[in-house]
């Protein structure tokens, strides 16, 4: 093909993406006030918090149980006869100390109970990993509960988690992409004359929208769609050369992070290769004997997270229990059990999603950089103290 059919077909897209721009701006699509506050991708306090609350029947919303009985009607799947009026709605309800062979205890993210004690129980996971023998603890704490595992995509859960259980007897998957955005807009609908509930649960449709790529107006997906089918070849050699062309991108962009923090005399190594899950960049001192810094994706591309990472599997080498619970207890830390991270922390969009156009960008205008510098020296001055 001539260079200038490819040239052509790019400025048809960049045209499309423009026009589309200027559409987000009149419309305020980008305004999101959970992203203004840096709080999308927390569990607790945004996810959990923000459903559990249209959930309650005497939640601040005032629409008593219009929103649990839609969301009993998308989700439950036992057919227990819930009393959606006497529920009771609780966030990390403590159910005992994790037994030493981990079949009992924990702390299940979204619980709801009636009078007649039918149970919900909803294991809400944004990015967190799953815990050894989870799901078995909660489907033995309570057999005949409607046990939900909701993810972002709606993947299974680990084995080491499920156990034997069976998924749609003993437990059931659920996506945010499509069921939790399935009920937030039939629970929009119902509050359409309240304002403030209605605008409430639209800022949080479209972070939901965001953290599963739906963010596009529809239109403009159906524009794009067109441009590219009637230039199929055209396309395809393009999309075979972006990943070369972001290759190239990400390895100056090693060169750069290792040559900043051997300036900082710190050794580093940028090991960010999409073959594989768990990639990343680690960060040590020459006299830590156990932990490394990392920023590594759990998710190939995707759900990049930063903390105090093992250097080699737990289960091969002894990590003195005196400083992983020291790491465990310092400020921030993420509240899940993790046998190589003692510390962790979810990097905030848009570094943590490497497949979208945000992340590329400010790893050329340097944003990237600067966000992993900061994040490092914030856990060197942290844990300044300590034989890592």
């Amino acid at each position: 093909m001539e260079i200038h059919q490819f040239q052509n077909l790019l400025y048809q897209v960049n045209a499309i993406t423009d026009r589309y721009k200027k559409v987000v701006e009149l419309t305020g699509e980008n305004f999101n006030i959970f992203r203004i506050l840096k709080v999308e991708s927390s569990e607790v306090k945004t996810h959990s918090a923000f459903i559990s609350e249209l959930l309650k029947p005497y939640g601040s919303h005032g629409q008593k149980d219009t929103f649990l009985k839609l969301f009993v009607e998308v989700f439950c799947f036992k057919g227990n006869l819930i009393d959606t009026r006497s529920c009771k709605v609780k966030v990390e309800e403590f159910i005992g100390m994790i037994s030493e062979d981990k079949t009992e205890g924990g702390r299940i993210d979204i619980t709801i109970t009636d009078k007649n004690f039918n149970k919900i129980i909803i294991e809400n996971k944004i990015y967190a990993d799953d815990q050894s023998r989870q799901l078995e603890r909660y489907n033995k704490h309570s057999q005949n509960a409607d046990l939900i595992y909701l993810t972002l995509f709606g993947k299974q859960p680990g084995e080491h988690s499920k156990g034997v259980l069976k998924e749609k007897i003993h437990f059931k998957c659920y996506s945010y992409e499509r069921d939790i955005l399935n009920w937030l807009e039939l629970c929009r609908k119902e509050a359409a004359i309240y304002p403030i509930v209605r605008e409430g649960i639209t800022h949080y449709i479209n972070l939901i929208k965001y953290l599963t790529n739906q963010t596009l107006n529809k239109n403009m997906q159906d524009e794009l769609s067109d441009l590219l089918k009637s230039n199929l070849e055209a396309s395809f050699a393009i999309y075979d050369n972006l990943d070369r062309a972001c290759d190239k991108i990400s390895d100056d962009f090693g060169k750069k992070i290792e040559a900043k923090f051997e300036s900082m005399n710190l050794k580093c190594k940028y090991g960010i290769s999409f073959k594989d899950r768990y990639n990343g960049i680690w960060i040590w001192k020459p006299e830590w004997k156990y932990f490394n810094i990392g920023f590594q994706f759990q998710s190939f591309d995707n759900e990049l997270r930063y903390g105090i990472v093992a250097k080699k599997n737990p289960g091969s080498f002894t990590i003195p229990a005196e400083i992983r619970n020291k790491i465990a207890l310092m400020a921030n830390n993420t509240p899940k059990l993790n046998p190589w991270w003692a510390w962790y922390r979810q990097m905030e969009e848009p570094y943590s999603n490497w497949g979208k156009f945000e992340a590329w960008k400010a790893i050329l205008d340097g944003s990237m950089e600067r966000k992993i510098v900061v994040n490092a020296e914030y856990l060197l001055t942290l844990f300044d103290n300590l034989e890592l």
